[in-house]
């Protein structure tokens, strides 16, 4: 037993598709603060989300996460991803909001 602490891993790259960036500038201002969040927590603990099957790249995984609700409407808002370990980094692909 040591009294170092726990190495915490170095946080991946995060990137946004258009798609993403252009959903981000629809949201309120706290829905963006969640999204935000969620997106600090992705390049620390990348397979934080729910795993999605059926993927083509052998290298990729995709996953869809929730924000926890947000301070201004209480809605939560689904960030679709992939983790792309080899490339050490995190591809937002969709941020959806709404009904």
């Amino acid at each position: 037993m040591t009294d170092q602490p726990e190495q915490q891993p170095a946080p991946l790259h995060v990137f946004l598709s258009d798609a993403a960036e252009a959903a981000l500038t629809q949201l309120r201002p706290g829905e963006l603060d969640v999204v935000e969040k969620l997106v600090e927590r992705l390049a620390l603990y990348p397979r934080l989300g729910i795993p999605v099957p059926g993927g083509t790249d052998p290298e990729v995984d995709d996953y869809t996460a929730r924000t926890d609700p947000a301070s201004d409407t209480g809605d939560r808002i689904s960030v679709v991803y992939r983790v792309h370990e080899g490339m050490k980094s995190v591809f937002v692909t969709w941020v959806i909001a709404g009904p």
